[in-house]
């Protein structure tokens, strides 16, 4: 019984040393501290303009085209003989004999099988040159913008477009799209001239 009082009583001091023991205070930060400022300035600009009104994003998007339209006009030449071939062995089905009938259809499958492999490699051509060619574009956007925003102090530049409007608010006093514009087309303007 002693040794139960004993052990209380021990339990009892631990329980106070630890309940009243006094803890550091968490160290505050300073508003001023250099890990994090308190004013720092955001912008944003509207993509969909920026695309519409930069001569290089114009040109980059009608090269584009063009390259699209040239695959397009392959394929469909191939897909034009196909059904020519198709239509002619329509026509003359009945008439054939049984070595111009596999014969003709030895043809189609070739002509399918073509059609197939160019749409499949100039699909990939064209998506390759497509990445391509809008990493340049945003890189070229990037670069440029890094050079800006120290220019005008922004810590932050956002875009926005109707797609993927991340941004649900946005001040038109913060919008710099007209600018950006002005003076990425002047820098492409300038860098043609060399």
């Amino acid at each position: 019984m002693g040794f139960n009082i004993v052990l209380l009583i021990g339990l009892a001091y631990l329980y106070y040393a630890f309940f009243n023991e006094v803890k550091n205070p968490q160290p505050q930060k300073n508003a001023t501290d250099s890990t994090g400022k308190v004013n720092f300035k955001i912008a944003y600009f509207d993509l969909d303009t920026l695309e519409q009104n930069y001569t290089y994003a114009k040109e980059t998007r009608d090269y584009l085209k063009g390259k699209n339209d040239a695959m397009e006009a392959k394929l469909t030449k191939i897909r034009n003989e196909y059904t020519a071939k198709v239509n002619d062995y329509q026509k003359r089905g009945a008439s054939l004999s049984q070595t111009e009938q596999s014969q003709m259809q030895e043809d189609l499958a070739r002509l399918q099988n073509m059609y197939d492999q160019q749409q499949q490699v100039l699909g990939q051509e064209f998506q390759g040159e497509y990445m391509q060619k809008m990493l340049a574009l945003k890189t070229r956007i990037q670069d440029f913008l890094k050079t800006y925003s120290q220019q005008k102090g922004y810590e932050y530049v956002f875009a926005t477009n109707s797609d993927d409007n991340v941004i649900y608010y946005r001040d038109s006093v913060r919008n710099i799209t007209p600018e950006l514009v002005q003076q990425l087309n002047l820098q492409f303007q300038n860098s043609k001239k060399k």
